[in-house]
């Protein structure tokens, strides 16, 4: 899609379009793309070479998007959401074991082994299989680790041990290859806490094992958390001065861990505040967005924060049909008031009132106190009934009086 409107893609360049999509961010080899496209037929260099021209010619301005790695391939380099998974054949994932912890007694070793397991599991998601605690109950700390591999076949293991006791504990850890037990990574855990230690292997997991990287719904530090609710708060007040307060408490948080996706959906909030108080020119709020939501898509493809608010800029830039897709996704998967008024505002972006103003309704069921999506009613009142705004900003300022003097 492109402006609302739907763009021929033809079949060749549709297919080489798709594998770059699949592993965006990842190179994939002329020689690999030559076999999956052109399979069974002596097709030259040239023909992939003309696909991707013409592949960057559609994307126009964005052609960027596809970058030519000399001497090895060509990588799609903006990050890429699945709108609709229906019909894909779900990759392959790692697996990974960890081992119980040595160095300590049995119990605080089976404790941190379940600690790591939880922290991998929330941390990777699908992307990553990990074997649960239960599967390796019946071995004990004396077990061969080449046994134990053995018999649950994970394609990667962790093992560990403690290297010093106490508050302030630091862990020795390997990542070793499952296959013929080749270390590929040893590290010592910090000792800034359990907390600390956790998020540094989880760094360590998500660098060392190919093609895996983090979920970004998860949050390592608690002042961060702390700040991201703070930002949270100020976004609600949806006022000129509570969206810089939001901004500042957002990046705070980034600061603090710069990999979790929700303050960066954050970030964009007080963006597309900004926009509709007319504190910035429109372009600029979207472009700051916009550049947000990418990161926070990086981070974790299928956030339900993102996506909705990947749909409204899809729509203020343009883009009808695109936006009322990933809408659609959204809805079905989340009945919140901030899709709703997220949905409201595509809706009132393209003239739609009617339909706006039921959007707004279905937030406003939600989260009778959402002053955002009361601005917006006004707005979209003001567009349709100019007399009936005067009496509903009266009845809004008698309800917040209320409220406070209650």
């Amino acid at each position: 899609m492109r402006d609302g409107k739907g763009i021929h893609v033809p079949p060749k360049e549709l297919q080489v379009l798709r594998l770059l999509l699949g592993s965006a961010g990842s190179v994939i080899s002329k020689d690999h793309l030559l076999d999956r496209v052109w399979s069974g037929i002596d097709a030259a260099e040239e023909s992939l070479t003309r696909c991707i021209y013409a592949l960057r010619k559609l994307l126009k301005d964005n052609k960027d998007f596809i970058a030519t790695v000399y001497g090895q391939g060509y990588r799609f380099t903006c990050p890429v959401a699945v709108v609709d998974p229906s019909g894909l054949v779900p990759a392959t994932v790692p697996s990974l074991a960890v081992l119980a912890f040595r160095g300590v007694s049995e119990a605080n070793a089976l404790d941190m082994q379940d600690a790591v397991i939880r922290q991998l599991t929330t941390a990777f998601g699908a992307a990553l299989r990990v074997v649960p605690s239960g599967l390796m109950a019946e071995f004990d700390q004396r077990t061969d680790a080449r046994d134990l591999v053995r018999c649950l076949m994970p394609d990667f293991y962790l093992s560990g041990r403690c290297t010093r006791p106490g508050e302030q504990a630091q862990w020795s850890v390997e990542l070793i290859r499952g296959s013929d037990h080749v270390l590929l990574h040893g590290q010592i855990l910090g000792g800034d806490g359990l907390g600390e230690a956790l998020a540094e292997l989880t760094c360590l997991v998500a660098q060392r094992l190919p093609g895996l990287r983090p979920s970004g719904s998860f949050c390592t530090s608690y002042p961060a958390v702390v700040a991201y609710l703070n930002g949270l708060c100020s976004v609600q007040r949806h006022t000129p001065q509570s969206l810089r307060d939001a901004l500042v408490q957002f990046q705070y948080c980034l600061q603090l861990d710069e990999r979790y996706a929700a303050a960066w959906c954050g970030v964009a909030d007080a963006w597309l505040g900004k926009a509709m108080l007319g504190l910035c020119e429109q372009e600029r709020a979207i472009d700051g967005a916009h550049s947000a939501l990418s990161r926070a898509l990086s981070l974790d493809p299928d956030s339900a924060q993102a996506l909705p608010r990947l749909a409204l800029l899809t729509s203020l830039r343009g883009c009808d049909d695109a936006a009322q897709v990933l809408f659609r996704r959204c809805l079905l998967t989340a009945d919140q008031a901030d899709v709703h008024y997220l949905h409201a505002w595509h809706h009132w972006f393209w003239r739609r009132n009617d339909q706006a103003a039921q959007s707004i309704d279905k937030c406003l069921r939600h989260d009778s106190n959402c002053v955002r999506a009361k601005i917006l009613r006004v707005r979209i009142t003001l567009t349709e009934n100019p007399h009936e705004v005067m009496f509903m900003a009266r009845k809004t300022l008698q309800q917040d009086n209320g409220r406070r003097l209650a």
